[in-house]
Parts: C-alpha cells; structure tokens; sequence
C-alpha cells in the first residue's frame, strides 16, 4: 500500500501557507548604503459627526512611499517594525515613527486613510472617515533627518 499521496498533499498544504504568509508579509522599500531618515509625528482623529455610533471601530492604513513612474509604489521601511495596514479600534491614531529613504532627489506619497466597516446589503464595505495624500519632493542626502509633523483631523 502506497501512503505517500496523504503525505504529498500535507507537504503541498504547507507549502501554501508558507507562500500565504510570505506574501502577506509587508515589503519595504531598500534605502541603500547610508540611507537619509524621514521622522513622522502623526496625530489623526476621525470626526466624530462621521461615526454611526460613539464606539464605532476604526481602521486606518498610513505610510509612506516612493512614487515611482510608471512602477509600484514600494513603502519605506521603519526602523522599529510595526503594523501599517489595517490599525483597528484606535481613534485617534498617534505615530512617531522614523523612515528609512534613499538619498537622492526624489518623490513620495505621505498617506494616511481612516475608515469604518459597515453592512450594506448582504456584505461590508469600507467607509472613508479621513483621506489624506500629499506628495513630497525631498533632495536627501545621506544621513539626513526630514521631519513631518501632521495633526489630522476629519473634514467633509
């Protein structure tokens, strides 16, 4: 009797998680040799006028990342590993958190989004609270500290 068909398919199982796990895995931006720092100061609060009810969860994403024409837009790393996507039940948002850019002239996109999930027919959607961009031209040399200081609160 032949019992390696069970063992093939535990093996392939795995292997799928492994990827599943890899992939999820948030992928940074290599700074280079020497690498330019960008320090943000982040305070963000959804309008309270926005939420259905007072304790309404929160989500927000926010980073920051090189615009590249035509290409992906790869996020800086941070020197201490956190979580950027999907930050639930907090409002407000308070980030100090230090970047990692290359040196170089260059553009980013500074973005923070803040958003609840509600029912809406038979799924959920995201609903936009807060929704800020903006776009950075910074010439940085190495070693250099950029600081963004941002106190964000909702506005429609």
């Amino acid at each position: 009797m032949k019992r390696s068909l069970p063992r093939k398919s535990i093996l392939l199982a795995l292997a799928c998680v492994c990827v599943f796990i890899v992939a999820c895995a948030p992928v940074y931006l290599d700074p280079g040799p020497n690498p330019a720092r960008i320090e943000v100061e982040l305070s963000a609060k959804a309008n309270p006028a926005l939420l259905q009810y007072p304790a309404e969860w929160v989500y927000w994403d926010w980073g920051i990342n090189l615009i590249v024409p035509n290409g992906p837009l790869p996020m800086l790393k941070p020197t201490e590993p956190q979580k950027f996507k999907v930050i639930p039940n907090v409002n407000p948002l308070v980030r100090k958190v230090t970047f990692l850019a290359p040196t170089g002239k260059r553009t980013y996109l500074f973005h923070v989004s803040g958003y609840a999930l509600r029912t809406r027919g038979e799924g959920t959607v995201p609903v936009d609270l807060l929704d800020y961009e903006q776009k950075l031209e910074l010439d940085l040399k190495a070693g250099q500290v950029y600081r963004i200081k941002r106190d964000l609160t909702s506005a429609r």
